[in-house]
């Protein structure tokens, strides 16, 4: 077996290669599209972290059996060229979704809590800024869920351990599974907005999910909410965001994902005291680098030995087939 290995793996993934007698591993010269052309004409599998796999990098390997994303995001690849070869696309599904969750109530606690004024105004000796107090308790606060997968279901006993009230809008989710889950469903995301405290998002991004939270849905949140978005950039439209921010429309955000990465220096973002930002880091915390690499190896070899595994399948239609 061939495998191209676009970007290096944690040794957890690595060493499954390195140690597989059968497996031939190949990197290539660099990431450009020409240079990946170059190195996928012969390959039986594709290990791929970053890279972009264009259609014309996939119409480019004829021997193409798998490809193993490292993480469960998969923007950069072209899945429909997969899917017209009948290719598996395979997703660490179960590598960071706890990792997400929990940074997820760290912006959800760091913006409640005002972490970083604290912290200032202890590091200066003020402490008399105490007196005045800024930070909120999150019980009873309601926290909006967009998305109940990998881990929307995961952040969600979180929140309720610290006793707050959760609702879920994910109309591919049944209400029965929301409720057995402790939280209320919600048909209408517009209809649960006003009386949103924390709004969050853990849904892909896709035709249907881009910009799902913009302006609109903003307008209708009250002065003392907060959004967070650990999913990916384009899911809430950063202009509209930014603008409710600056303009005290609400409270604040935490946000991992951009539309671009990284932003530009005059990101609006970045000069707002009000935005906890992360570099698309929430899923990658020592523990699921670990975990993803071992998986990202584990289901290409898998595949390639002809053991699919369809839970992990970005692209499930091909398996019917």
């Amino acid at each position: 077996m061939k495998i191209l290995m676009t970007e290096p793996l944690q040794p957890s993934g690595q060493k499954q290669f390195l140690e597989n007698p059968d497996v031939e591993l190949v990197t290539p010269v660099s990431l450009s599209e020409e240079a990946l052309i170059e190195a996928v004409h012969d390959v039986d599998g594709i290990a791929v972290r970053s890279a972009k796999l264009t259609p014309k990098v996939i119409a480019a390997a004829k021997k193409l059996q798998a490809v193993s994303r490292h993480g469960v995001g998969y923007d950069n690849i072209a899945v429909d060229a997969l899917s017209e070869r009948g290719l598996p696309l395979l997703l660490a599904i179960h590598a960071n979704a706890v990792s997400v969750a929990e940074h997820t109530m760290y912006f959800i606690l760091s913006l409640a809590k005002r972490g970083r004024l604290y912290d200032e105004a202890a590091r200066a000796s003020n402490f008399a800024f105490r007196s005045s107090p800024v930070a909120i308790d999150i019980a009873d606060k309601t926290l909006a869920i967009v998305g109940f997968g990998r881990i929307g279901t995961r952040l969600a006993p979180r929140a309720l351990a610290f006793d707050m009230k959760v609702a879920v809008y994910d109309p591919y989710v049944s209400d029965d599974v929301i409720s057995a889950a402790g939280c209320t469903p919600v048909d209408d995301l517009h209809s649960i907005l006003p009386e949103t405290d924390f709004l969050t998002v853990h849904c892909p991004l896709n035709r249907e999910t881009r910009g799902i939270v913009g302006a609109q849905e903003l307008a209708l949140m009250h002065p003392g909410s907060f959004v967070i978005n650990c999913a990916r950039g384009g899911i809430v439209n950063e202009s509209a965001l930014a603008q409710a921010v600056a303009n005290d429309k609400i409270a604040g955000a935490g946000v991992d994902v951009y539309e671009t990465e990284p932003p530009s220096p005059n990101h609006p973002f970045l000069s707002n005291d009000k935005m906890f930002l992360s570099p698309h880091s929430a899923g990658v915390s020592v523990e699921a680098a670990t975990r993803m690499s071992f998986e990202t190896a584990d289901n290409l070899l898998a595949a390639l030995r002809g053991e699919l595994r369809t839970e992990a399948l970005a692209n499930p239609e091909i398996a019917a087939n």
